[in-house]
Parts: C-alpha cells; structure tokens; sequence
C-alpha cells in the first residue's frame, strides 16, 4: 500500500541520518484517486453507509497511522526536541470526487474559494513552540521555507525577496502578523486577500467576488457592490502585484475543467 510504502521510506531515511542534521520531505499523495484501502481500515470505519466515502475515510485513517509512524521513529531515536516538524496539505478536499467535502468553506481543490486554499497547517518544534496552541493568523506555506532557514541558521542571499516569513516569532503574538497581502492566480482564475477582505476574480466566468471572511467565512455574500472602494482596493493592488510579480506561464493548460461550487459551474484551469 504507496502510503505503507512512502512511510516505510521516511523511516529508513532518519534511520540513515539520525546522527547529523538532515532535511526530509515526505509527500504522502493521500487521500487520492485511486480510491483503494487495505480492508482493515475499510472495516474502522462503521458509520459511513456511502461505500466511497468510507474508503475515503479509510485512506485517512491510514494516512494517520503512516505519519503516526513515523513520528513514533522520531521519538525512539530521541529526536523529537530538537526537530521541526510542518504537516500541511497543498489543497482542500477535491469536492468534485463527492467523496468529501470542506464544510463549511465554500469550494474546495482547483478553486481559489477558501475550501480550495484555506487547509490545516500543524507545527511541531518542543524548543520554541508552546504545545497545543492554536494560531488563527493566516499564514502560508512559503513560511515553510523561511521558518527552517532560520531555525537551521542558514544565510539566505540577499539579492532576492523572500515571499515567506519565519514563523516562530509570531506563533506566541497573536497581534502580529506574518503577512498583510496573500495572492493566488492559476491563469484567469484569481483571488487576492489583505486583512480579513478577499476577492475572488474568474475572469472565463466573469465573475467577481468581494468577501469579508471575519463574518462570512464561508464566503455566502458577495460585497462587491456595496464596499466599492474596499473591492476598488483590493482589484488596484491585484493588478499591480501580476505587473510587478506574475510572468507569463511556460507552457499553457492543458484544458479547463468544470467544477459545481455552492450550485453554480465555474471554469478553473487544469
């Protein structure tokens, strides 16, 4: 089973290097087509009738045992103290299997509506980060990068920005924050937040959104018509961002596809 697999070979990598500094990356591709599970976890899971679902579930359930285990290696080998530990996912659930959903943000994988963008981010560092502390700042996941650079001591060069920001000074302030501005652009679907506003732009389905997401987290109600200057804000600084930052892609999508959000079919490129 590829998640047993992938598993297994982060715990024979630390095995490798648990006497010097090391780096792993572990990229688990569940939960994913194809939908497949060992029959064990299937068995776990009692209360889901949906038998697509419930393999669904079950791949989660291995997914947590899998990084269980490696965590477990961790701990045998007394490393934990001292590792700095990032678990995250690249998307939200991919709503268009109907195996999942991301209730009760709206949208989900391919889409720049929160349920596509906004996913669980877990850190685990027992020498600068208080133990079951939960952060309600956004953050993203170039911080990752900019995090261990820190912690590690590594001199980054200075001819270039960096997007992220090294988190450890902020997880124990929840008054500052680690970025004002977020921006995502896949092609003619965007989306750009500052602060608790968000605006949403899909330009091959004309649509334009403006969303407070401290009283509309699941982005229901557009403001768009009523906050002018708040969605005039938010377009001028998108703008200048793709002028001053997005570069045309190498190489164009391969097609569009087709995806139900809250009723409605929105174009989003693949």
């Amino acid at each position: 089973y590829l998640t047993f697999s992938l598993a297994e070979k982060g715990i024979d990598f630390i095995e490798r290097n648990k006497t010097k500094p090391f780096f792993l990356t572990l990229s688990f591709n569940a939960p994913h087509d194809p939908f497949q599970v060992p029959k064990s976890y299937y068995n776990r899971i009692q209360t889901e009738t949906d038998s697509v679902r419930r393999v669904y579930s079950g791949m989660i359930e291995a997914l947590d045992d899998a990084v269980g285990s490696v965590l477990q290696k961790l701990q045998q080998e007394g490393l934990t103290d001292n590792c700095l530990i990032f678990f995250t996912s690249d998307n939200g659930g991919a709503t268009y299997t109907r195996a999942t959903d991301n209730a009760p943000l709206r949208g989900g994988k391919a889409t720049h509506f929160d349920g596509g963008i906004a996913v669980p981010f877990f850190m685990k560092y027992p020498n600068a980060v208080k133990a079951r502390q939960a952060y309600t700042n956004p953050v993203s996941s170039l911080d990752i990068y900019s995090t261990i650079a820190a912690v590690s001591g590594a001199v980054l060069v200075a001819d270039r920005p960096y997007d992220g920001a090294n988190l450890i000074p902020f997880l124990s302030n929840d008054s500052l924050l680690p970025h004002r501005d977020f921006f995502w652009r896949s092609g003619y679907s965007k989306a750009f937040r500052r602060g608790d506003w968000k605006l949403y732009v899909n330009e091959k389905n004309k649509a334009t959104f403006l969303f407070n997401l401290a009283t509309d987290p699941a982005e229901k109600y557009d403001q768009s018509k009523n906050q002018k200057d708040k969605l005039k804000e938010l377009q001028d600084a998108l703008k200048d961002w793709e002028i001053k930052n997005a570069v045309p892609p190498l190489w164009p999508s391969a097609a569009d596809v087709l995806i139900e959000v809250n009723g409605k079919w929105y174009r989003f490129p693949s």
